[in-house]
């Protein structure tokens, strides 16, 4: 896949993430979609800093 396209996908998926942790979704349940360990989510998207600011 072309890299300009692999980038798109990849800030669309921090988005979703993103509007999923606002809507009071536990990462540790995004993870488990994911099949990825609860820190890859902490990394993609720092959690505290968004809830914080609400």
């Amino acid at each position: 896949m072309d890299k300009k396209i692999i980038e798109l996908l990849e800030d669309i998926k921090k988005l979703l993430i993103l509007d999923l942790i606002a809507g009071d979704v536990q990462a540790k349940d995004i993870a488990k979609v994911l099949n990825v360990n609860k820190s890859t989510i902490a990394r993609i998207v720092p959690a505290r800093r968004i809830k914080k600011s609400n």
